[in-house]
């Protein structure tokens, strides 16, 4: 499960605050340290405070050690992790770079970890499978003297180095508030969540069913479905669900690819659209923008697919004493009607996450026109 990445290196690019309108970063809890160290320019530029005169000849060994590649967010994530990486290793900062995969089974992560610990890694960027079974992995780890930067899918320990997070509670809980305004605070709907057990699809899950509970009493959940984010594992579920209800009221879609299914299963069923919430990604924002004239519209939190390169970032900072907050939080700024045209490409396919920090060229070997569909 175990790759290793020496590529061709990726060009880099420099991005402006608006390509990053909508993940701005909010940060709490201690500082790392206080040391002023010199700063490397860097594609993301949030997190980055890297003092070159401590990384070792050669450079640092570092690792993305991801649950899954089973949907497109996930696979941009990591390929943003690789662009970053390739950027260091042109700099002398990266020496070589590993990423795997467990396809969502948490006892392969621990492997993983494990794998990665003997080889000798500097720094760990782990999006966890599970909130509680990668916690000894990730003591060993620390044990070890890893730097381990937990982002995304989190772990519940605070033995890490930092952690790097979306604050999923609040994600489920805007998506719910929304809905249960459109809605007049009535109705039957439907709930479609991400990966079962991991950490931010349950959080989500958590903040959306208790907004409902204590804000929307008169709001039932019919039915609670867990669709990985995935676009066809939605379109099978919501499929199932029209030709068995005909009082769907509201969809709570806890993730943008499964809204894309929705609007895709209600059209060919031949149903006028319920409300649906969404998530930046592309398919569904073009989806929005061709019916917004019709009065579609949407609530996107967006949770950002720079953190991969994002993690990195903080653990270079970290291991070489710059100075970083221990804990981390994403600012959740939603994609609204006003701002809707700031976020979707028109020229990119269903696949791509807005918003980013790839190279033009690699968006468009990804996403472009001549690109394979996923």
């Amino acid at each position: 499960m175990l790759k290793k990445r020496n590529m061709v290196p990726m060009m880099s690019c420099l991005i402006t605050a608006s390509l990053i309108a909508g993940s701005a970063l909010s940060v709490s809890a201690e500082s790392g340290t206080e040391s002023v160290a010199e700063a490397v320019s860097t594609t993301t530029g949030t997190f980055a405070d890297i003092d070159t005169s401590k990384v070792p000849e050669g450079g640092y060994t570092v690792a993305l050690c991801n649950f899954s590649l089973g949907n497109t967010w996930r696979v941009q994530m990591e390929k943003t992790f690789e662009q970053q990486a390739e950027m260091y290793k042109e700099q002398g900062i990266v020496k070589e770079y590993y990423t795997t995969n467990s396809d969502g089974d948490a006892s392969q992560q621990v492997s993983d970890m494990e794998d990665l610990i003997t080889k000798g890694v500097d720094i760990i960027c782990l999006t966890a499978a599970s909130p509680t079974a990668l916690i000894p992995a990730v003591e060993d780890a620390m044990d070890e003297g890893i730097t381990v930067i937990s982002f995304d899918a989190g772990v519940d320990t605070d033995n890490v180095t930092a952690s790097l997070t979306v604050d999923n509670y609040a994600f489920g809980k805007s998506d719910a508030e929304w809905l249960g305004e459109q809605l007049g605070g009535k109705g039957k709907i439907v709930l479609l969540a991400g990966q079962a057990g991991s950490k931010n699809a349950e959080l989500r899950v958590q903040g959306a069913s208790e907004t409902l509970e204590s804000e929307f009493p008169d709001i039932e959940i019919i039915s609670t479905n867990y669709c990985d984010y995935d676009y066809a594992t939605a379109k099978t579920a919501m499929e199932s669900l029209v030709s068995a209800h005909d009082d769907i009221d509201g969809i709570l879609s806890l993730g943008g690819a499964m809204s894309r299914a929705c609007i895709d299963v209600y059209e060919s069923a031949g149903r006028d659209l319920v409300p649906i919430t969404g998530e930046a990604n592309n398919g569904f924002l073009k989806m929005w923008a061709a019916r917004q004239a019709d009065g579609f519209t949407s609530c996107c939190p967006i949770s950002p697919n720079t953190s991969g390169a994002d993690a990195l970032d903080l653990g270079l900072t970290a291991i070489t004493g710059g100075s970083y907050d221990k804990v981390n939080v994403y600012d959740m700024t939603p994609v609204t009607d006003e701002t809707l045209g700031d976020y979707v490409r028109e020229d990119l396919d269903d696949n791509y996450w807005a918003p980013s920090i790839l190279d033009e060229a690699t968006l468009q070997e990804m996403y472009g026109s001549d690109a394979e569909s996923e």
